[in-house]
Order: C-alpha cells, then sequence, then structure tokens
C-alpha cells in the first residue's frame, strides 16, 4: 500500500483531497544513480532512489529564468546503455503548461528546472536496460496562439535531445487567456507519438492555475481516452491562496495520477560549495569533446554554447544542474553530434560525413579521422566521470545544510513521476 503524502491533495483522505488548506513540506532528498558512460556497457551501477531538490531547466537561445542546484550522485548496479531502437523502454513525458498572462513563474521554474528532473532519472532501468527519455511541450491559455487551435500550441514533439526541448521552454511568452485543459489534453493524446510497448512509461503533466472545465471538450473524456492509451494523467494547479478548483483532482483522479499543488513563484534554494567553480570548468571541457556534423553540426553546438551562457547568466545552481545532466545517459545529441550518432548506430562510420565536418577534420584520411573521434569520446567519458564524483562531493557537501520547504513544479514532477515509474516497472 502506497504511504500517503500530506504535500499533494492526491495523498489526502477523501474529505482533505477537496478542502482548502493543503500542507506542503519538504521534498524529500533521494539519491540519484550515476550515468553508465556508453562505451562500457559492463561497468556496474547501483540502483537508488532519487530525489531532488535542484533545478528543471537552464536554456537555449531566450532570455532565462530562474536558478537551482544539482542534484547528488551515486554510484550503481548494472544496465545497458540506451537505445535509439524502437524496442528499447522508453520514458515518455509530456509537459502542457498555461501560458496565459499569470503564468510567468510556472513558465520560469519550467525553465530552470528541467534539468532536475532530467538528473533525477539518471541511472533508471527496466528489465536491466537503461529507457529512452523522450519530453514533449505543449502551452495552452495563450490568446497569441490561434483560437481555431484552442489557443493551444505543440511547441515541440517528443524528443531526446533536451538541448531541443530546452529551447522551446525558452521560446514560450505568456498573454491573456482561456485554458481549456480538456482539448489540450486531447490534442497531447492525439498528436504526440506515443509508444505502445509494454516496456513504456507514458506520462502527461498538465499545469495551471483556472477552472479545469473551461472550453467545449471534456476534460473527463480527453483524461479517460488518455488513460485508455496507457496514459497517466497528473495535474499541477499553481492558484495559490486556499482556493481548490474540484477539477484538478477529478481529472487525476479519472487518468490514474495525482493532483499536485505547487507555489509557481518559489526559487530554489542553491547552496555554494567548494567544487562549483570546477563542476563548472568541466562543462566547458565537456563541450570541446563534441563534433558537429551534417546541417545540423554548427547550429547544435551554438546552441549547446548558449545553453551554458544562459545557465551561468542564471546563477550557480542553474549551472551546476545543467553540468550534471551531461554526464547524463539521457544528454543525447545524435542529430549534431559524431561521437553519439557513432554510438547510436545514426552514423555507422565517420568517413560517412567527413564532407560536413568542419575546418582540417575533412582531410583526415579513414583512420586518422576513427582515432580522433575515439579520442574525443575517451575525454568525454573521463571527463564525465571526474564530473560525477564531483557532483558527489558536492551532495555530501551541502547534505543537511539545506531549509528548502517550497513546493516547486520539478519537487511534484521528481516525486510522483518515481512513485509512478516504479508501479509501472521501472528501478529509479
Amino acid at each position: 500500500m502506497t504511504t500517503r503524502d500530506t504535500r499533494w491533495p492526491s495523498d489526502l483522505d477523501e474529505e482533505a483531497e477537496r478542502g482548502p488548506d493543503q500542507t506542503h513540506t519538504s521534498a524529500t532528498a533521494l539519491r540519484i544513480p550515476a550515468r553508465k558512460q556508453r562505451a562500457s556497457p559492463g561497468r556496474a551501477l547501483e540502483t537508488v532512489l532519487l530525489a531532488s531538490t535542484a533545478a528543471l531547466v537552464a536554456a537555449v537561445a531566450w532570455p532565462i529564468a530562474t536558478q537551482s542546484h544539482a542534484a547528488p550522485l551515486s554510484p550503481a548496479a548494472a544496465f545497458t546503455p540506451p537505445s535509439a531502437k524502437a524496442s528499447a523502454p522508453r520514458i515518455q513525458l509530456a509537459l502542457l503548461l498555461d501560458t496565459s498572462s499569470s503564468m510567468d513563474g510556472l513558465i520560469d521554474q519550467a525553465r530552470a528546472q528541467l534539468w532536475s528532473v532530467v538528473n533525477t532519472l539518471d541511472g533508471a532501468t527496466f528489465s536491466g536496460e537503461a529507457p529512452r527519455l523522450e519530453i514533449a511541450v505543449y502551452e495552452y491559455g495563450n490568446d497569441r496562439l490561434a483560437s481555431r487551435d484552442g489557443y493551444i500550441r505543440q511547441v515541440v514533439a517528443f524528443s531526446s535531445e533536451l538541448d531541443r526541448v530546452s529551447e522551446g521552454l525558452f521560446s514560450l511568452t505568456t498573454a491573456g487567456g482561456d485554458e481549456y485543459a480538456g482539448q489540450a489534453i486531447g490534442r497531447a493524446v492525439d498528436e504526440l507519438a506515443w509508444a505502445k510497448d509494454d516496456n513504456v512509461f507514458r506520462v502527461l503533466y498538465i499545469a495551471g492555475n483556472e477552472g479545469f472545465d473551461q472550453g467545449s471538450v471534456d476534460f473527463r473524456r480527453t483524461v479517460a481516452r488518455a488513460k485508455a492509451e496507457g496514459i497517466v494523467v497528473n495535474t499541477v494547479n499553481c492558484a495559490g491562496g486556499s482556493s481548490w478548483d474540484a477539477g484538478w483532482q477529478e481529472a487525476a483522479d479519472v487518468g490514474g495520477g495525482k493532483a499536485l499543488r505547487i507555489d509557481q513563484n518559489a526559487v530554489a534554494v542553491h547552496i555554494e560549495s567548494p567544487y562549483d567553480a570546477k563542476i563548472q570548468a568541466l562543462s566547458s571541457k565537456i563541450n570541446d569533446t563534441y563534433i558537429g556534423y551534417g546541417s545540423l553540426g554548427a547550429t547544435g553546438l551554438a546552441n549547446q554554447a548558449a545553453q551554458d551562457a544562459n545557465s551561468v547568466r542564471y546563477g550557480a545552481g542553474s549551472s551546476i544542474s545543467r553540468a550534471a545532466a551531461k554526464s547524463s545517459m539521457h544528454y543525447d545529441n545524435g542529430s549534431w553530434d559524431l561521437v553519439d550518432a557513432l554510438e547510436n548506430g545514426d552514423v555507422e562510420d565517420a568517413s560517412e560525413v567527413r564532407d560536413s565536418l568542419a575546418g582540417d577534420l575533412k582531410g583526415l584520411d579513414d583512420e586518422a579521422l576513427r582515432e580522433h573521434v575515439e579520442q574525443k569520446k575517451a575525454e568525454r567519458e573521463t571527463l564525465q566521470e571526474e564530473m560525477r564524483e564531483l557532483q558527489q562531493k558536492r551532495a555530501d557537501y551541502v547534505s543537511g545544510k539545506k531549509s528548502d520547504e517550497a513546493n516547486r513544479l520539478d519537487t511534484a514532477i521528481v516525486e510522483s513521476l518515481t512513485e509512478q515509474a516504479v508501479a509501472a516497472g521501472f528501478t529509479l
């Protein structure tokens, strides 16, 4: 039997669930398994329960928001590296965000806290195999969007390249409007490429602050359809105060998920450590191991650097959380990085894409090019291992020094996501 948690309305008794007063306590500190390096499928990692008091996303080429801190990492039990094959296990997470005029705090949290969720899932397994993480983003309730579409827009379809997800989040602006939650859920269910396999965890989070039953589409119908497709629906209410719209609870009940409540204006507390400067320096060194190829090579490299600059601009917490994600098994840039592309099997041999490489690399013969790629791969793995060690030292240093009682988007997602993923057969 699952223990009830007083932080979330879904975990309270029937009477309290409908009541106006919700009590929040600080997020439970869970440890995050260290990433298995792709080149060493036999290396063991220890599976542990994770959690998060860190930050959910640094960003791309747009203005940035709030700061965050990195989640602790630790060694863990054997699993196979993630695979791009359709049959590989997957975690598919759709994030539906209300971008009406009152929701700037929610958008800021989503931008600042993406990496916290990513780091939390590092080390997850299904039957001993590491899952592929795919994230999609929708916005709804913004009157700058077309009324014929219900003021709803797909920002990013399911993507395993997290810099693209970050870029989408930083493209969001707030305005308006009418928040048609039921229609937004229906769009996400119909439009996204949800996998049907038993080894896939499908989950949707819809966040906002107005009545849940707006619009002509009955949310009960679209949420029930999502559940029938094996998609868990969680609701995240950001209204604040003492009010609680019953529709947010009802939608979570119908969708088999949780009704969560957050303070959208809360900012994660960052505690400095002696390891912060080294972690940030390592992040830049890891960038130097990426080899842009193809039509996306130059833009991918530029986008990576832009996200780093944005995270630094918004504080050490944001920068450190992003740095930690670069040692995660989920930080994969195979569409533009030759090292990842070869590892994923997207490119069979480096010589195939020689003409799309930059500078002197075009002039290397096959053997020299292969040696160069292997050297960059080895450098990256060494730096990632060093990053994980520093992150663990940082986690040990700050342990017990933090008093962070705010209920934020990352804490709400992490605690519900870990519970639901375990129920779906994943090990965290």
